[in-house]
């Protein structure tokens, strides 16, 4: 392309010389300055390069042509942004399929309480095979590190389940509305658990009657029955012979193992709410498989 269109593409800086440089042809004589009309197009060419390259950067703010805007990573706030609006809903960045790890009988259970965990210190030091991760609480409630953790378990290999904090002070269809809008059956390669720990100020039978009414719904959406969690004592005093057909963690931070009233078998036994373990700052509880059962049996 000529020159006399390529100079609106320079800075105005280098025209400027590109001009004297032209002016030069007609008032030197090349035979008494054989040198200045070179000097002065090697100038014109310097000064292109770094004002041209400022300009482009300029227009690349926004003040220039669009078309180099395409090239600037000036998305990636607004991604962000997007993506940081469906944190409730989103569980994994992809879809995989469900995996059960039988390397190890060993587990944790992990929510916003233990922060920003570091999944692949965790796993490299840790012999555990799986892990429960809080979901939902009640009827609105999300943990807000719920899609980090279950993305970050099932990366590292980890059998991966999601736990409900069950309200029975709370309506149990706006509860079921909150877990099974936010667990979602594709992504989660364990059951998921019911954590029952209280009663709430609700008389024995409504307590008893609405849950039941939640986990039969449960069972009915994810097509397997969830595992029922809670300690041994609020068992033995409330749950006692209830849910025959479910396998159940039961806590008991002792070292002997818990005992229930009616000699149900129980398939996990949390056994402290103190672990340590690395890639973790603080506290963890941590469950075992207990004899006679595999993690086989909680697969999605």
């Amino acid at each position: 392309m000529p020159w006399a269109v390529q100079k609106g593409k320079i800075s105005n800086f280098a025209a400027y010389y590109y001009d004297i440089f032209i002016m030069s042809l007609s008032f030197h004589n090349p035979m008494r300055f054989p040198y200045t009309h070179l000097i002065i197009y090697i100038l014109a060419i310097t000064f292109a390069l770094p004002f041209d390259a400022a300009a482009r950067k300029k227009e690349t703010d926004g003040k220039g042509m669009a078309a180099y805007a395409a090239i600037e990573p000036d998305a990636q706030p607004q991604k962000a942004k997007r993506e940081k609006a469906v944190t409730r809903a989103l569980a994994l960045d992809q879809p995989s399929s469900a995996k059960v790890n039988t390397r190890y009988r060993e587990g944790i259970d992990v929510s916003h309480y233990q922060g920003k965990i570091d999944w692949d210190a965790l796993t490299e030091e840790t012999p555990i095979s799986y892990v429960y991760i809080k979901a939902t609480e009640g009827a609105a409630l999300v943990d807000d590190t719920y899609a980090y953790n279950l993305r970050e378990a099932r990366r590292v290999g980890l059998s991966a389940g999601s736990y409900h904090f069950y309200r029975p002070n709370v309506d149990w269809k706006s509860q079921l509305e909150n877990l099974t809008s936010t667990v979602l059956r594709e992504d989660q390669d364990l059951v998921p658990i019911i954590d029952i720990e209280h009663r709430g100020n609700v008389n024995y039978d409504k307590f008893i009657a609405d849950l039941n009414a939640f986990v039969r719904e449960v069972t009915k959406h994810y097509g397997k029955k969830p595992l029922l969690y809670t300690f041994q004592n609020f068992y033995n005093k409330y749950l006692c012979g209830t849910f025959k057909d479910f396998h159940w963690m039961i806590a008991r931070y002792r070292p002997d193992e818990p005992t229930l009233d009616d000699s149900r078998k129980y398939i996990i036994w949390q056994y402290t709410a103190k672990g340590s373990v690395s890639g973790i700052r603080g506290n963890v509880d941590r469950s075992r498989l207990m004899d006679g059962f595999s993690l086989s049996a909680l697969a999605m």
